[in-house]
């Protein structure tokens, strides 16, 4: 689960940074938004990219950044379903960052398997995309390590466009944390995976959010795009609405 609210967030921090803390320091009331509907989100801006930035990205893998998180949607809608209840109705969230690691491989795993079902190189880029998450906590992660090398030597086929179209799902998967996170102020992003080691040194871009309008330097995402999102309100408040309607609109 993301956890949205506004959040004064650090200057000088990098994305990730600020998008640790915001999602560590949950306050009621606040928003939430499961995991599928976040990677929904991430593939609302893989669809807005423009050819500068990772090159064009074709439909199915456009797709597998789509579906990216699509293993989450069992816990998520456990955890939604408790805070509905009578004795939850009050209670704090608990972001994806303070999921437990093997909850959490079981939910990449899964992903990749929904990915798979329609696209062999998606498969690949969620399963690097997940490697690359998992080499930050190697302790915790080293069987689901382990798994996703064998899985991509056996899916991998003689494709050079597989490290940008990780890069790209690593790219979007940041930004939509960052605007769902509740923070707003001008941020910079890597044109590699945030969490490679080509991150440091690539080049970078930069993001203002104003409200509802964001604005890329240099420009990356297609002028005028609209990105939409539905977040659940919590708690609720009778009679109020049950969700939230995000949206931004690229200058």
């Amino acid at each position: 689960m993301v956890i949205g609210q506004v959040h004064r967030d650090q200057p000088g921090a990098s994305a990730w940074a600020r998008i640790e803390a915001a999602q560590r320091d949950v306050r009621l009331p606040c928003l939430l938004v499961p995991q599928p509907a976040h990677a929904v989100l991430a593939g609302e801006l893989a669809a807005a990219l423009l050819p500068t930035a990772f090159g064009e990205l074709p439909p199915e893998i456009q797709r597998a950044i789509q579906m990216h998180d699509t293993g989450w949607a069992a816990s998520d809608a456990q955890q939604i379903q408790r805070l509905r209840s009578g004795t939850g109705s009050t209670a704090a969230p608990v972001s994806f960052i303070a999921i437990s690691p093997q909850e959490a491989a079981e939910a990449w795993d899964a992903s990749i398997d929904a990915v798979h079902a329609f696209s062999k190189p998606g498969a690949i880029i969620v399963s690097r995309h997940f490697s690359l998450l998992a080499q930050h906590d190697q302790p915790h992660h080293q069987r689901f390590l382990e798994a996703e090398k064998s899985r991509q030597r056996k899916l991998e086929g003689a494709t050079a466009d597989l490290d940008r179209w990780t890069a790209a799902l690593g790219f979007c998967d940041l930004v939509s944390l960052y605007l769902l996170s509740g923070l707003s102020r001008e941020v910079e992003f890597p044109l590699a995976h945030p969490a490679s080691a080509e991150a440091q040194n690539a080049s970078r871009v930069s993001m203002q959010v104003d409200q509802h309008h964001l604005r890329f330097t240099p420009a990356t995402l297609r002028s005028g795009c609209r990105l939409t999102i539905q977040a659940l309100k919590h708690p609720v408040s009778a009679p109020g609405a049950r969700f939230e309607t995000l949206t931004w609109e690229v200058a």
